[in-house]
């Protein structure tokens, strides 16, 4: 299992801003550690099962039990940079993609509740509309220089930031959800959202 990206010993990371972030989690393979859930013994991670939404979806999910090879092959993105925009992202898995086909995490019109959106894996052909859903922008967490945010950006506006988090709703008993969180945003999303990168 990985490392953090940026630990208190290495001082760009502590005083960086997230462009800087970005351009060193760009092009590379990272993992997500829920840090609102993980404990001293154990690291939650996001990752990609073999379970479909529909033909083109597959589910994204949180791990809650021992973290085995399977579970770390599935739980690797790579980072790719959106053109122009200096602190936004999108995230593919490298488990499911292949040479020709990338596999982008993305937010769709698909709602889980009344405020909260599905977070999927879009299977497909990749076209415009996919490519705006899979964009987010990373934002620091506060204090926290090896934690971070991630926001989506086709879904928020000027007043409100739609995060994607981590919440309190199983999806079987190892498995948490993984879900954008439409509505105030208050302290508890704010600590849902909050994740460690790792890397090999």
């Amino acid at each position: 299992m990985g490392d953090l990206w940026w630990t208190e010993e290495d001082e760009s990371f502590e005083t960086g801003d997230v462009t800087k972030i970005v351009q060193e989690m760009v092009g590379r393979k990272i993992r997500l550690v829920s840090s609102h859930w993980s404990t001293n013994s154990r690291k939650e991670y996001l990752y990609f099962p073999d379970l479909g939404w529909s033909s083109k979806r597959g589910m994204v999910l949180s791990w809650k039990d021992e973290v085995q090879e399977d579970i770390l092959s599935k739980s690797q993105f790579l980072v790719e940079a959106v053109p122009n925009q200096e602190d936004q992202i999108r995230l593919i898995s490298v488990r499911w993609s292949t040479n020709s086909r990338k596999e982008y995490l993305y937010s769709p019109t698909i709602d889980a509740a009344d405020e909260r959106r599905m977070v999927l894996l879009w299977k497909g052909k990749v076209q415009e509309d996919i490519l705006s859903k899979s964009r987010y922008v990373v934002e620091k967490v506060p204090g926290k220089d090896n934690q971070i945010r991630l926001i989506s950006v086709h879904w928020s506006t000027n007043s409100h930031k739609e995060y994607l988090y981590s919440p309190a709703i199983d999806w079987s008993k190892k498995r948490r959800m993984f879900l954008s969180w439409k509505g105030d945003v208050q302290k508890d999303i704010l600590s849902k959202s909050r994740y460690l990168i790792s890397i090999d």
